[in-house]
């Protein structure tokens, strides 16, 4: 009887694990602003153009700062947003985001690690190992270029979902 007991809590235990790791979000679904890219990247205010609710529902928590504009390891012709959530009290991890518009040169320019392509999203794209996280790179237009990223908590199809929204918001 005491194995049986045991092996249904080892069951249990599986399905919590499981269903949390799937994520239950269908996705971000609110369209991001139009975003007219000129000459200047950096006068672009991406924080404005994404819409909250689109980054919590990929990240699965609330935010716990106000998005922050930022750059490309502060590099000058970048613009773009810092999402930070709370960090998780069992495991530790940082829940945070970035979504930031570079140019072309950089998008070329990456030290690859663990690269590969993605298809169906902008004239191309890749997920790398980035140095602080699994990043989605996109190219557009032969223009302008943007990495979305999502850690300590990595979320591919979130990155993808978000990449797709701002493919159609780049005029």
């Amino acid at each position: 009887m005491k194995q049986k007991s045991i092996s249904f809590y080892v069951v249990m235990i599986g399905l919590i694990i499981s269903s949390s790791a799937c994520g239950t979000s269908a996705g971000p679904t609110t369209p991001i602003a139009p975003i007219t890219i000129g000459e200047e990247l950096s006068s672009i205010d991406l924080c404005a153009a994404i819409p909250q609710e689109d980054i919590e529902t990929v990240m699965q928590v609330k935010l716990t700062e106000d998005p922050l504009r930022y750059k490309f390891n502060n590099a000058e012709g970048t613009s773009g947003c810092f999402y930070e959530g709370p960090t998780t009290d069992y495991t530790k991890e940082k829940h945070y985001g970035y979504v930031i518009l570079t140019p072309l040169d950089v998008y070329d320019n990456q030290l690859l690690f663990q690269n590969a392509d993605v298809s169906g999203i902008g004239d191309a794209a890749y997920f790398n190992r980035g140095t602080d996280t699994r990043q989605l790179w996109v190219k557009i237009n032969n223009k302008v270029a943007f990495v979305v990223a999502f850690g300590d908590v990595p979320d591919e199809e979130g990155a993808k979902a978000i990449a797709k929204l701002m493919v159609d918001a780049i005029q």
